[in-house]
């Protein structure tokens, strides 16, 4: 049994004593100390023990505490009365908890009124501030006495024309967060992989405060958030041992082009194998607030270095040049980090206009349907879906179709629709130069040699690697 004891007195005291009385607790019993009589529930349960006096007397006070309480309340109206109860109980009690509703923005802590550790301030002013603040439109709700309070269980209304309507949550990429469950009408409704939300879902959202901050500015139909989900910042990796110094340079000049395009975000410029001397300086002088430059000088294993700084830097898309990616190993180890991956090539991200996605499997296009259009967006490119089917019967892909043509119509932005029944890779071959963007699949792991003799334009991918790539993962943890 929990001894509790609360010295109440005032409207919020009354509102909190009735609270206690309609909400039978069987393991707490509580003592109340009350200036006002009339403060009390009509009707007292069993575990309430009543007392009136004034408990600024430190001699009637200090009888009362000679009993062991477990946790103790003021919810006092008067400051001058709360300051002296305080006062008075931590002269013979200086470790029980005690929780202060504290009304007049009473500061605490070793250059204020009082320091203790067993103290917990309740503001009152900042409790109606935030309750306020939730009422406001297109702001992100957060639990204020659940958790650590710090933003990390938040809830999120899907507007109509959310780029995250109609979309099953299994198909969402949730690194760091969770879909933990939707409120849908009344009912609520737990989460699981074939659930699709739907316009005035309240999804019910669990995980890392900055970046739900991102995942609420998505939902909310706001780009500009890529690399967001997947992580905030930028990493290039160079290795000097595969890759030669024009195509290092190559890949520094367009990374500092993407940095600038995709804003607001730090770039980690990660140095193996160093070897040439003069081009490592000319990397390390990129140093400054927004640029990292990192080197090792031990050869380590590189899963074993990308890993690490994936996880101490919150890296949101890695790239690198094309002979780095060219090689399985490296292939593995990326696929196998749940990142997205850009591989730059000869032709600059400069001289782009559009972004080229060859429609496949339904699933997997509707996974990166969202980052299609950030990118887009952020690199001002037109999108280009080439639909390919081979017996011309191009209602086969007609959910996923209608999905992007409402993206489109979200974001404003320009989409053209490209139905073929020739070879994709033979028409994109002779256009101008473009961005492709693939899902990030076991299919780009497997031996080149056997991908000649496949129809799957994503095996073929390499063919079309003279423009830059970039592959999405699709593999829902």
């Amino acid at each position: 049994m929990k001894q509790i004891l609360i010295i109440a007195d005032g409207i919020v005291a009354k509102h909190f004593l009735q609270r206690i009385s309609e909400t039978f607790i069987s393991t707490n019993e509580y003592t109340i100390i009350a200036l006002d009589r009339s403060i009390m529930p009509e009707k007292l349960p069993s575990n309430f023990v009543t007392y009136q006096f004034d408990p600024t007397s430190y001699i009637k006070l200090s009888k009362l505490l000679k009993r062991d309480f477990d946790d103790i309340f003021i919810i006092m109206k008067n400051r001058v009365d709360a300051e002296g109860t305080y006062q008075n109980i931590r002269r013979d009690d200086p470790v029980t908890r005690i929780t202060f509703f504290n009304r007049w923005d009473i500061e605490f802590g070793e250059d204020h009124l009082f320091n203790d550790d067993n103290l917990i301030n309740i503001n009152a002013n900042e409790l109606i501030a935030n309750r306020l603040y939730d009422f406001l439109p297109n702001v992100p709700v957060i639990a204020q006495n659940v958790g650590l309070g710090q933003g990390e269980i938040m809830e999120v209304l899907v507007p109509f024309g959310s780029a995250y309507v109609y979309r099953h949550i299994g198909t969402i990429i949730q690194n760091q967060w969770r879909i933990v469950a939707l409120y849908r009408g009344n009912q609520l409704l737990l989460s699981k992989p074939s659930l699709m939300i739907k316009p005035n879902d309240l999804l019910l959202l669990v995980g890392k405060p900055s970046v739900l901050e991102s995942v609420f500015k998505a939902i909310k139909q706001e780009l500009g958030q890529f690399p967001a989900p997947f992580g905030e910042n930028l990493y290039l990796y160079i290795d000097m041992v595969y890759e030669n110094s024009r195509c290092i340079l190559n890949c520094i000049e367009q990374m500092q082009y993407l940095h600038k395009r995709i804003k607001g975000r730090k770039l980690i410029i990660r140095v193996t194998n160093p070897t040439d001397a003069q081009l490592l300086e000319t990397i390390k002088s990129l140093d400054s607030e927004t640029v990292d430059c990192v080197v090792d000088f031990q050869n380590r294993d590189p899963k074993a270095v990308i890993a690490e700084d994936i996880e101490q830097y919150n890296i949101g898309l890695i790239v690198c040049g094309q002979d780095i990616f060219n090689d399985l190993r490296y292939r593995q180890i990326f696929y196998s980090l749940r990142k997205p991956v850009l591989q730059f090539s000869q032709i600059s991200l400069m001289q782009l206009k559009k972004l080229v996605l060859i429609l496949s499997d339904e699933k997997s296009m509707e996974v990166i349907s969202a980052t299609v259009f950030d990118v887009a967006s952020q690199l001002n490119l037109d999108i280009e879906l080439l639909d390919y089917e081979p017996d011309s019967d191009f209602e086969k892909k007609r959910f996923i179709l209608n999905h992007y043509e409402n993206l489109s119509n979200i974001f404003s932005k320009n989409m053209n629709v490209r139905q073929e029944n020739r070879n994709p890779i033979r028409e994109l071959f002779h256009e101008e130069p473009f961005l492709q963007i693939l899902p990030f699949t076991d299919k780009i792991l497997q031996n080149r040699l056997f991908s000649y003799f496949s129809t799957d334009v994503e095996k073929l991918y390499f063919k079309l690697s003279y423009n830059p790539q970039l592959f999405v993962p699709v593999d829902v943890e």
